[in-house]
């Protein structure tokens, strides 16, 4: 809600002068507000305490943005938050990123390191282990979790382990887990942008379904669709929205890959034009706030063939019996042994490629996994794709993904594109 900032002036000659300034009316910013990132770091330092932690360490950039909100984009310069029991928050940045972190009230206690290697330099590892040192835990008796051991390798990073830095005698231990298994549930926000990133998801693909032509490819029709959602969504959610995971991406993105080619789950698309008879298999989402979603569909150009439609019905039934698995209090092992037995009883074991869905979030794939390992619990808030395929070598792939919500009665559909047969077919 709006401070009420409005100065009236005084008056004089017994009239009344009018306001000479205001504050801007707030607008919607499209990003989890500071409250909820405390109550994050709040759970967060509960299950340090029951793990025996004294100190976080966590390098991975999702997860640095998970607890503080701060977003960013990962380079060769390494970056850091650190949690301990009490106190704030504390973040290893570079100099680079002096002004960004101050946009994360959370994080109070920043350690800002010159550029590495210039004249061959302290390394940033070695800031951290000092930030460590100014927040009480490196030290002799102390215990240091970590999802990592080192910063991500990404752009030629290279250093030394946390391990060989701390020098005060502290124990350091794996923690991957942590933050991690706080995500399976998300907030009421959290869903909301996921159901918005839907709304902005099915845009794209519309119109890429309505681009398609013979003759163009799938990279042609893909970029223009994607671009012309984009403007729509940026205008539409108004001078608030940042995408804040998509960095170098469209705000708004639809691919697809066609043909036999679509039998590899994981095709890349390429630059042939479009033939009667292509199997299509696409996916569409959007960044709202972080979050995203995942929608594919498998459609065709031309009047499909029967050997077609049985794969499509057989692809339908499966989706259909992952939707019905995913019950409260079941496990995912549970859900995915239902679906693993529909594909032998309709014949077709030799046809499943991977399991059937993820959770989804600030990442495209999360934990936990819809999949005969994973013996977590489903549970209310938990959000999945749900997206059981049939590969046929020779034909092509038949792979509906939709994104879902667990509540008390069983999953929810966010996404809303048609799923029938008739919607799937592109007659041109």
């Amino acid at each position: 809600m709006a401070s009420d900032t409005e100065t009236m002036a005084t008056k004089g000659d017994g009239a009344a002068e009018s306001a000479t300034s205001h504050a801007a009316t707030p607008t919607i910013q499209w990003q989890i507000e500071q409250p909820e990132y405390d109550a994050r770091v709040a759970r967060v330092r509960e299950e340090m305490e029951a793990r025996g932690l004294d100190a976080l360490v966590l390098y991975h950039p999702l997860r640095m943005a998970y607890i503080s909100g701060f977003f960013h984009v990962s380079t060769e310069r390494p970056m850091a938050i650190v949690v301990t029991l009490s106190g704030g928050l504390g973040a290893l940045i570079p100099m680079l990123e002096r002004e960004h972190i101050a946009k994360s009230p959370g994080v109070d206690r920043p350690k800002v390191y010159p550029e590495y290697p210039t004249g061959g330099g302290k390394h940033p590892q070695y800031h951290l282990a000092d930030l460590l040192g100014e927040m009480g835990v490196n030290r002799a008796g102390a215990t240091i979790g970590c999802d990592g051991l080192n910063y991500i390798d990404a752009n030629g990073y290279d250093g030394p382990l946390l391990t060989e830095v701390v020098d005060g005698g502290a124990t350091v231990t794996r923690a991957r887990d942590l933050v991690d298994k706080l995500r399976y549930i998300k907030s009421e926000t959290e869903l909301l942008f996921i159901r918005e990133s839907c709304v902005w998801g099915n845009l794209a693909h519309r119109l890429m379904q309505e681009k398609l032509a013979l003759g163009r490819s799938p990279m042609d029709i893909s970029h223009e669709a994607a671009t012309e959602a984009s403007r729509t969504m940026i205008a539409a959610l108004g001078p608030g929205y940042q995408p804040l995971t998509n960095h170098w991406g469209m705000p708004a993105t639809v691919m697809f890959h066609a043909g036999r080619s679509t039998s590899l789950p994981h095709g890349l698309p390429d630059a042939p034009g479009l033939r009667r008879g292509d199997i299509l298999v696409t996916g569409a989402g959007s960044d709202v706030g972080g979050y995203n979603s995942e929608l594919e569909r498998t459609m065709i150009i031309g009047e499909p063939t029967p050997e077609f439609e049985r794969h499509f019905g057989y692809m339908m039934l499966l989706q259909q019996a992952a939707f019905d698995a995913l019950v409260p209090g079941r496990t995912l092992a549970e859900a995915e042994a239902d679906v693993v037995a529909l594909y032998a009883e309709l014949g077709i074991g030799e046809t499943q490629r991977h399991h059937s869905g993820h959770a989804i979030g600030l990442d495209f794939h999360e934990p936990p996994f819809i999949d005969l390992g994973d013996e977590t619990v489903i549970a209310p808030g938990m959000c999945f794709t749900v997206e059981p395929g049939v590969y046929v070598p020779g034909l092509g792939g038949f792979r509906h993904s939709d994104t879902v919500v667990i509540r008390d009665f069983g999953s929810e559909r966010f996404t809303f594109y048609p799923r029938d047969l008739e919607s799937m077919i592109v007659r041109l």
